[in-house]
Formats: structure tokens, C-alpha cells, sequence
């Protein structure tokens, strides 16, 4: 995959217009400069791959993820679980890091 790059003096002069792309495509531009490049993408993304990095960073985590990603996957709903459940799923999670 590959990340579109524009120079620091582009993006200075069309930050409004990088930042309208990048926020309604949900692409990310990288800036290239001599002192070092940065890379602009949404809020909205960044959260998200905030989220995501959080969630996975626990390995007793991230393999329930998967886990529950290969059941959808197979077209196996899985259980219902009540919230003290779920709780009890996220302390111990907490337990493992």
C-alpha cells in the first residue's frame, strides 16, 4: 500500500485542502521534510487506530479478538454474555498485562 507523500512547503500551502481529503476519504498523506516526515490522517482514524493498538496490546486480548473474529468469520454468533460477564472478561484481561 502506498502512502501519497507531499512536501512540507506543499502541505503548508494546502493544509486546509489536506486536511479536507484526508478526513473525507480516510486516507493518510505522509509530509516529507528535512528535519523529519510526519504523516496527516483524521481524527476519527486516529482514534480509531488508538483503539485498536489499546485493545490488541493485552496478548489474553487480542487472542479473544481474534478468536471471536474467526467465529464471525465461520458464521458462529457466539454467546450472549450479560455486562457483569463482560466485566469479569475485562478485569481479567487487566490481570494478564
Amino acid at each position: 500500500m502506498s502512502t501519497p507523500a507531499v512536501s512540507a512547503t506543499t502541505a503548508r500551502a494546502n493544509l486546509f485542502k489536506l486536511i479536507k481529503e484526508v478526513a473525507a476519504d480516510h486516507t493518510v498523506t505522509r509530509i516529507t521534510s528535512n528535519a523529519g516526515d510526519a504523516v496527516l490522517m483524521s481524527a476519527e482514524d486516529y482514534e480509531s487506530w488508538q483503539e485498536t493498538v489499546y485493545l490488541l496490546r493485552s496478548p489474553a486480548n487480542a487472542r479473544r479478538l481474534m478468536e471471536a473474529v474467526a467465529r464471525d468469520k465461520a458464521g458462529d454468533a457466539g454467546t450472549t454474555k450479560t455486562m457483569e460477564e463482560l466485566e469479569s472478561l475485562t478485569a481479567d484481561a487487566a490481570g494478564d498485562e
